[in-house]
């Protein structure tokens, strides 16, 4: 299938490997991030000089941010809120990465998830309990604050419990207890929907979810190759969207629904053009000042 959608979108014309820069991208293994992987391995960024190879990054933001600033790797999609937490937390030592684009336009949907056999079953009773979190600054540690901002709690009370990535989050589950954990409702839902988890409610981000940050030592010295590299990965993201056989392929690779993939597909948007849009910037950052969390 992946085979069909590249001979379908693209016309190979590559470059000799001598003139290709090597670049190393990150995301993590969700379907967001499908247009990355299109766009690597159909060979599409060769005929512009780019050899990019894609690594996963199961415990999220976090993880990609220490990666970044340990140069090991060059270019990462990181949750939107994340990422200016990160680099706004970077005054004792300094960012090694900048924000480059933004990804998506839509805002990402996190399921507010508990065990199963748990006493909760509504917001209203989240007033007392752990959050799990995969790290710290991570998207489901920053969504925390903003959930309990919303119930009227008292964010600096709050009590984490770190699992790292949904794999620890369903094992840490299987225990029982009150837990609360926020991450993206399509991917928890076949566990939902097995009884590993219930969902209480859907809460959006308030903002566009997704920006694409890049080591800024990379940006000085391949600033042409990064907008092309971005331009073929939003141009992916359209191609994607109208292709026939995209449900299918998003249902395969991620073990999710037909009918939650199209519902998935319906309601995302991808920007069509590189930028930063510097007023959304403003409004992630006033926020989480003002959560006091940068």
């Amino acid at each position: 299938m992946y085979k069909n959608f590249y001979t379908h979108c693209y016309n190979h014309n590559m470059k000799s490997e001598s003139n290709m820069i090597k670049l190393r991208v990150g995301g993590v293994p969700e379907h967001f991030n499908l247009p990355w992987r299109l766009a690597i391995n159909s060979g599409a960024l060769k005929k512009h000089g780019i050899d990019a190879k894609w690594k996963e990054f199961h415990s999220g933001t976090g993880a990609m941010v220490q990666a970044l600033n340990n140069d090991e790797v060059d270019v990462a999609t990181l949750l939107t809120e994340g990422a200016i937490k990160a680099v706004a937390d970077s005054a004792e030592v300094k960012a090694q990465f900048e924000l480059y684009a933004f990804y998506t336009k839509t805002p990402l949907i996190w399921g507010v998830h508990v065990p199963t056999q748990s006493d909760l079953h509504s917001l209203q009773d989240l007033k007392n309990t752990t959050f799990a979190i995969s790290r710290f600054g991570s998207g489901s540690h920053l969504m925390a604050y903003l959930l309990a901002e919303s119930l009227g709690l008292d964010i600096h009370n709050l009590q984490f419990e770190i699992i790292d990535n949904l794999k620890g989050a369903r094992a840490l589950f299987r225990q029982g207890g009150n837990y609360v954990f926020l991450w993206e409702k399509f991917m928890t839902k076949p566990f939902v929907d097995h009884g590993e988890m219930r969902r209480i409610v859907d809460f959006p981000t308030p903002w566009s979810c997704f920006v694409t940050c890049v080591r800024k030592s990379v940006l000085e010295k391949h600033p042409k190759q990064l907008k092309q590299l971005m331009k073929t990965v939003l141009r992916t993201a359209k191609q994607l969207k109208k292709s026939k056989i995209t449900p299918k392929l998003i249902a395969s690779q991620y073990q999710l629904e037909l009918e939650d993939v199209h519902t998935w597909l319906d309601t995302t948007q991808w920007y069509k053009k590189v930028s930063l849009d510097q007023e959304l910037l403003q409004q992630v950052q006033t926020k989480l000042k003002q959560l006091k969390i940068i």
